[in-house]
C-alpha cells in the first residue's frame, strides 16, 4: 500500500478533476473529454446561477456556455440523461452497459407507484408509446391519457405522467429536448443509433457488471474511500458488504490501488491507470467556483478529512437553520477551499452580484489569491453571459474577513 501526504491527495483530486486551470479542455470537445473520464455528472434542476451540470463544466472547460451541453445532449446526442448517481448526464455509449441500472430503477418505480396508488399507470404504457409515435415529441403537459390521480405531494397528478416517467427510466422513451426543466419525450428508437439500442450489455453476469460499475464510480471522483457517503449513492454501490468485496477483488486484480494518507485512518482507492497523477503538484494560481453537487465534493466526509472543509448544501434547510445561505458555492484556490459565497440569482444581463462572502477560518489571504478570484469572476461572468461586476464592488465584498 502506498502512503502519501494529504497535500498530495488534494493535488491528485484537483488535477484529476481538471480544476488546475491548465486550459486544456475547451469547447464541446473539452466537455466530451471530461465526460470520457468521469462518465457521470449529477443533474439538478435548480437554476440560480446555472444548473449543477453547467456549474461543474464551467469550472473545467474554457469558455463554457450552457448551450454547449444542450447541443451535446439533444442535437449531437453524444451524451444523455440517465439514472446513475441519482439523475445524471452520461455518455451515450454507456447505454448498453447501464441495462441493469434501468432494470433496478423500474423495479423500484413499481414499488413507488404501488405506494402512491398509481400502479394503473403501467396499463397505459403501450397507448402512450403509440401516441408519441403518431404525434411526435411531446412534453407531459400535452399527453392526457388515463385519469388524474391523488398520489401525494411528491407524486404525479396524472397517470399518464407517471407512465411517461416509467417509460423514460426503462429506456423506452428518451428526452428529445428540454424547455427549461420540462422534458420533451420521444421514442428512444428515434433518438439513439440503432447499434446503441440493439447492443447487448458487455457483461457475462451480475458480478462482472458490479466490478465495472464500482470502478466506473471511482472514476467519477478520482479518489474514494470505502465509507458510506455521497459517492456511493445508488444501486449496487450503496451495498457496503458488496462494495467491500468488489474493492478487494479489484485491488487483487491490479485494477485499483490502495492508498494510505498521513493523518487518516482510512484506506483510499484510485484506479491503477491514474497512478501517474499522484506526483503532480497543483501549483497554478487559479481559483474555481465549485458546484454544490460537484464530483469533487460528492463525499462531504472525505472532503472534510482531506481538505479540512465542511460543506452542506442548504437549499432544503429551513432558512432559520441555515449556517450560510440558500445556494452557496465553495471557492477553491490551488488545492485549498479558501472561501464560499452566496450569489444573487442571475437576472438577464445584469452583472453577477454577491449576496454574501465568507472566507474560511485561518486562510492567509494574499494578493495572488485575490487576483485569482477576480479572474474567476471574469470567467464566471462570461459563462453567465453578463458583464463583469464593478471592480470596486468586488473588492469591497472580498474585504469581509468574517
Amino acid at each position: 500500500m502506498k502512503t502519501i501526504k494529504k497535500e498530495t491527495a488534494r493535488n491528485f483530486l484537483v488535477n484529476y478533476q481538471n480544476l488546475n486551470g491548465n486550459g486544456k479542455l475547451k469547447g464541446p470537445n473539452g466537455v466530451v473529454e471530461y465526460m470520457q473520464k468521469v462518465r457521470c455528472i449529477q443533474y439538478d434542476p435548480l437554476d440560480v446561477v446555472g444548473r449543477n451540470t453547467d456549474l461543474v463544466l464551467q469550472s473545467r472547460v474554457a469558455n463554457y456556455r450552457s448551450d454547449v451541453l444542450f447541443d451535446l445532449l439533444y442535437k449531437e446526442r453524444v451524451l444523455y440523461d440517465s439514472p446513475d448517481k441519482m439523475i445524471s448526464i452520461i455518455p451515450t455509449e454507456d447505454y448498453p452497459s447501464m441495462a441493469r441500472i434501468r432494470q433496478k430503477t423500474v423495479e423500484q418505480l413499481k414499488g413507488i407507484l404501488t405506494w402512491r396508488k398509481s400502479l394503473e399507470a403501467l396499463d397505459l404504457l403501450d397507448e402512450i408509446k403509440e401516441f408519441i409515435r403518431i404525434n411526435g415529441p411531446l412534453p407531459a403537459a400535452k399527453i392526457n391519457i388515463g385519469n388524474n390521480v391523488d398520489s401525494g405531494p411528491w407524486g404525479h397528478k396524472k397517470l399518464s405522467s407517471a407512465a411517461l416517467d416509467y417509460l423514460y427510466h426503462s429506456g423506452e422513451l428518451g428526452i428529445s429536448s428540454k424547455n427549461k426543466t420540462h422534458k420533451v419525450y420521444d421514442l428512444s428508437e428515434k433518438l439513439f443509433p440503432a447499434e446503441i439500442l440493439k447492443a447487448a450489455e458487455p457483461f457475462k453476469d451480475d458480478h462482472d457488471f458490479e466490478k465495472w460499475y464500482i470502478k466506473r464510480r471511482i472514476g467519477a471522483v478520482g479518489m474514494v474511500w470505502n465509507k458510506n457517503g455521497g459517492t456511493w449513492l445508488g444501486f449496487y454501490v450503496s451495498d457496503t458488504k458488496l462494495r467491500t468485496q468488489l474493492l478487494r477483488e479489484l485491488v487483487e486484480e491490479g485494477e485499483l490501488l490502495e492508498i494510505a494518507i498521513e493523518g487518516s485512518k482510512e484506506t483510499f482507492y484510485i484506479r491503477k491507470e491514474d497512478e501517474e497523477l499522484l506526483g503532480k503538484p497543483a501549483r497554478n494560481s487559479v481559483a474555481q467556483f465549485i458546484a454544490p453537487l460537484d464530483n469533487l465534493i460528492w463525499d462531504r466526509g472525505m472532503i472534510k478529512e482531506l481538505f479540512d472543509f465542511e460543506y452542506t448544501w442548504e437549499v432544503y434547510t429551513p432558512a432559520a437553520k441555515r449556517k450560510f445561505g440558500y445556494y452557496v458555492l465553495p471557492v477553491l484556490y490551488k488545492n485549498q477551499f479558501v472561501a464560499r459565497f452566496e450569489p444573487e440569482p442571475n437576472r438577464g444581463k445584469t452583472p453577477a452580484q454577491i449576496k454574501n462572502w465568507w472566507w474560511e477560518p485561518g486562510i492567509e489571504i494574499t494578493d495572488k489569491m485575490i487576483e485569482a478570484i477576480k479572474e474567476a469572476f471574469c470567467r464566471f461572468s462570461r459563462f453567465l453571459g453578463v458583464e463583469m461586476m464593478d471592480e470596486k464592488y468586488l473588492e469591497e465584498k472580498l474585504k469581509n474577513r468574517n
